[in-house]
């Protein structure tokens, strides 16, 4: 794949993408140099004859979006454009089983942001600024994992509580899967509730679905009741809402749908900004839009995935960002447990399609595919311009190559040709299972924390742009 790369200092580099359809690269110290120019391109720089006219409509703007890049690459100093953000790494002292959740909250309500963990048999909290470890929950001789969390004040005291999925058995699509809470207690550990069960439960969060300010907890499993191997895609998957109430017994619940299939996360948004509630899901359908207009649950295909036969297919990470235009862009890992970062970018005369129609599907770029497996995505901005940056945890070594697991992220330059840059950041560092965004040093701009797999770590990467 041609790339364009700018080191920018040990341990990070910059990267152009999108540029490989374009017959140019640009590598060491931004030196450009010719890769494949066809005969038709040379002749474009002569008359272009009339029945090349639409070829060279789409060439002119693909060089003119080469040169804007260009233009601001070379406007500034090389290394000031290509680094999207400057940070400092501090690696926290605690040690993980697995970090398979991270999240920042105020815990302690101090009016900082915490991190808060679970880990494969425990839940913490690591308390701001001095990061100590506060273990609220502990297995120990539990046969089977924790695997995610969703934090919400459940019973109205004022103390943020924790849904909590657990038991977890990636082989086992018949039993098993919990669903409950850990009450915050007022001293000592927390109190677990069960709920529910449901196999192999793996994301959840807390979704006003219908309103009220009466949040759900929305459960999604990976994969449906008795699926098997290769595909899984036998049955779809249940995805379901608890909404809570005085017993944990009788708390209502309802199945949302059984239309996806291998559902490995969802993202809380609000596409349409009708200031309600919605749903972005990351499946073998690729990404669909969940959304609930008078009462009734719709759903809508927005990107495609990645189209081959199961398990290399769809969607597996997902997220929803923001440009400066004010357009979205949805930001996938794909296929499942995939090897690609793609985003796709919300057409300019898009608008909300009734439950009726079937609109046509958001363009569809592959920003990156020099990595083994990527598991974390976040959309924010790290650079304080008009446009949110998407940042991505690399969960595994491409074995056999220079490309590490970590953190990379990637910068909108000009989205509707595919352009952004890539900036990679210390390499190697944290095989990244889960990431986190918020401002941790009340500075005004976002940080970034990631948990560990392989590594069994906690970095914070202090974000130091003025």
């Amino acid at each position: 794949m041609l790339i364009a790369r700018q080191v920018a200092r040990p341990g990070q580099d910059a990267t152009l993408t999108g540029l490989s359809q374009m017959g140019l690269s640009l590598t060491g110290d931004w030196e450009l140099r010719p890769v494949e120019i066809s005969r038709t391109a040379l002749a474009f720089c002569a008359e272009v004859p009339l029945e090349l006219s639409i070829w060279a409509k789409k060439l002119v703007g693909r060089l003119a979006a080469l040169m804007l890049a260009l233009c601001g690459l070379l406007g500034d100093s090389p290394k000031a454009m290509a680094q999207v953000a400057d940070f400092d790494i501090q690696e926290l002292a605690t040690t993980l089983q697995v970090g398979y959740a991270v999240r920042p909250i105020d815990v302690n309500g101090d009016g900082r942001l915490d991190i808060a963990i679970v880990d494969s048999k425990r839940v913490l909290w690591l308390e701001n600024p001095t990061w100590q470890e506060h273990v609220v929950y502990s297995t120990p001789d539990a046969q089977f994992d924790n695997v995610c969390f969703a934090p919400h004040d459940v019973n109205g005291d004022g103390r943020v509580d924790f849904g909590l999925g657990a038991d977890w058995q990636f082989g086992n699509s018949d039993s098993g899967g919990t669903i409950g809470w850990l009450e915050h207690t007022e001293s000592g550990p927390w109190k677990y509730r069960g709920i529910a069960s449901e196999p192999t439960t793996h994301r959840m969060q807390w979704v006003d679905l219908y309103q009220n300010q009466k949040p759900w907890l929305v459960v999604a499993p990976l994969k449906g009741r008795g699926s098997r191997a290769p595909g899984f895609d036998q049955t779809g998957v249940r995805l379901l809402a608890f909404l809570p109430s005085a017993d944990d017994e009788t708390w209502n619940r309802q199945v949302l749908t059984e239309q996806l299939h291998v559902m490995h996360n969802f993202d809380v948004t609000d596409l349409d900004d009708d200031g309600h509630q919605d749903l972005l899901c990351a499946s073998y359908e690729g990404v669909t839009w969940l959304r609930w207009e008078d009462g009734q649950l719709s759903l809508t295909r927005l990107g495609s995935g990645q189209e081959q036969a199961p398990p290399q297919r769809g969607a597996s990470e997902i997220r929803l960002g923001k440009l400066a235009d004010g357009r979205n862009f949805i930001a996938t890992v794909e296929p499942w447990h995939g090897d690609k970062i793609v985003v796709y970018v919300q057409p300019t005369d898009w608008t909300p399609p009734d439950q009726q129609s079937s609109p046509p599907l958001w363009p569809r770029f592959v920003l990156d595919d020099q990595l083994a497996w990527g598991h974390a995505i976040a959309c924010v901005n790290l650079d304080g311009d008009a446009d949110e940056e998407l940042v991505v945890g690399v969960r595994d070594d491409r074995e056999g190559t220079e490309h590490r697991r970590g953190l990379r992220i990637y910068d909108p330059r000009n989205v509707d040709e595919g352009i952004w840059y890539r900036q990679v950041v210390d390499p190697g560092g944290v095989a990244i299972e889960d990431l986190c965004v918020g401002d941790f040093d009340d500075d005004g701009d976002q940080d970034i924390v990631a948990v560990g797999r392989q590594t069994h770590n906690v970095k914070i990467y202090w974000n130091k742009n003025p």
